[in-house]
């Protein structure tokens, strides 16, 4: 319950201060920055090595691309059917299967799962939902906006970025014992992400909902928040899977929209407003429904 009034109270500091003018423009953008530079990579590199490497390990990277494939696949035949614009598909295709599985899903997993289920949330998003973010979600965004992107460009984004830096060298010394002093450090460096990151996170928060844009955003909530962790669920029930891997597959299901994916679909002007609200929305919704889902589960 602490770790829960952490997010909500650093979430609401993050709201006030979007209207705190003394504060530069990029203020979120450097919280962001210390997040992926600092906080994450030391996160990874602290919890990594209690993560028992057995089929338990590969249940969340396998189900993170499912989930992902199976959102894009829905979203793409309501889109068809409905006659939505390439904009407003494209911005659906981006938001709704890349969930916020890091900044917002690691907390939220840390918070109602425990610790021990924080390895198994950074595999479901660096293998995961990073990956697809930074091969898929370019595509995604240049095809729809008809642009183009190469193989050079996406791979030097996924080998230059800090997390993934670190989840590397985090498998590289799996069977290494970090002396005491070190994990101590980086144990106090990772305890600041949740505050940094939902102060970020709430001063970037838009809630702007035009008329036009209720159906796709209705959709959108729906497919993100509900269907998609009841997939994952239905699948997990019939294997007869109920592990804390299996639980943590079925919250980060249910994350809300990737804040960097609405980004990518604004910066690529695919319906900005929807993708915008989208994000938005459905991080406030999340707080409530990812708790229901902890509590189905």
């Amino acid at each position: 319950m602490s770790n829960l009034l952490v997010i909500l109270v650093c979430l609401t500091i993050g709201l006030l201060l979007q209207k705190n003018r003394r504060l530069p423009d990029s203020f979120a953008l450097s919280l962001n920055t210390y997040v992926i530079y600092v906080a994450l990579p030391a996160l990874i590199l602290f919890e990594i090595p209690h993560l028992t490497l057995d089929s338990r390990a590969l249940l969340p990277v396998a189900f993170a691309w499912l989930m992902m494939f199976s959102s894009a696949l829905f979203i793409w035949f309501v889109a068809r059917r409905a006659g939505w614009s390439r904009s407003v598909t494209g911005a659906l295709m981006l938001t709704v299967p890349l969930g916020n599985t890091g900044f917002v899903g690691i907390p939220l997993v840390e918070a109602l799962l425990g610790s021990d289920a924080v390895p198994y949330a950074i595999l479901y998003d660096q293998f995961g939902t990073f990956v697809a973010l930074n091969t898929l979600g370019s595509f995604v965004a240049a095809y729809y906006s008809g642009g183009v992107v190469s193989w050079k460009k996406l791979a030097k984004t996924i080998l230059s970025f800090p997390p993934f830096i670190a989840l590397v060298v985090a498998f590289v010394t799996l069977f290494l014992q970090f002396p005491d002093w070190l994990s101590g450090v980086l144990q106090r460096i990772s305890s600041t992400l949740v505050p940094v990151v939902m102060v970020a996170v709430g001063m970037q928060w838009r809630l702007r909902l035009e008329r036009d844009l209720i159906a796709p955003l209705t959709v959108g909530l729906v497919a993100t928040l509900f269907l998609t962790p009841l997939l994952a669920w239905i699948i997990l029930h019939l294997m007869g899977i109920n592990n804390l891997a299996a639980q943590v597959v079925i919250l980060e299901a249910a994350m809300p929209a990737m804040i960097s994916a609405g980004v990518l679909a604004i910066n690529y002007q695919l319906a900005p407003r929807l993708a915008s609200s989208l994000v938005g929305y459905s991080l406030l919704l999340s707080l409530a429904t990812v708790w229901a889902w902890r509590q189905f589960i």
